[in-house]
């Protein structure tokens, strides 16, 4: 059986390495698909939130599956996690507009992200077709 050529080699560690560049954009993108959805969770949580009535009963999250009872004192803001650990009070139209912001965000990065892939994909083809004729 034939060597392959330096050349074939060249080429298949190519494609190779683009088959991995897309494999990580696309865990990229359904992270950011994930991140997305949430903001949109909570859109929704924070329009629940303010028509719940002051004195009413909830459940309040301590961690995922840990609750506790609560009375509800306020309806007309939230403490929002602004990153670095910091924490400031928001009214919720505020809190609603820093949301959908990020959400906005979030929704550029993946458009930004699903071009990389189509162009890494048109490279990958390219590769695949080059390599093809390498071997033929």
């Amino acid at each position: 059986m034939k060597e392959p050529s330096n050349e074939v080699k060249q080429k298949y560690m190519e494609l190779q390495l683009l088959q991995n560049q897309l494999m990580q954009v696309q865990k990229q993108l359904q992270a950011l698909e994930s991140q997305a959805s949430e903001m949109d969770a909570v859109q929704e949580v924070l329009e629940d939130f303010a028509a719940s009535k002051v004195g009413s009963d909830m459940f309040v999250t301590l961690t995922p599956g840990l609750y506790v009872k609560a009375k509800l004192e306020a309806n007309d803001s939230v403490l929002l996690n602004v990153g670095g650990g910091a924490v400031v009070q928001k009214n919720i139209p505020d809190a609603k507009k820093i949301i959908a912001e990020q959400g906005t965000e979030l929704r550029k990065l993946q458009d930004e992200l699903a071009e990389q892939m189509n162009k890494l994909a048109v490279e990958a083809g390219r590769a695949q077709e080059e390599l093809r004729a390498l071997v033929k």
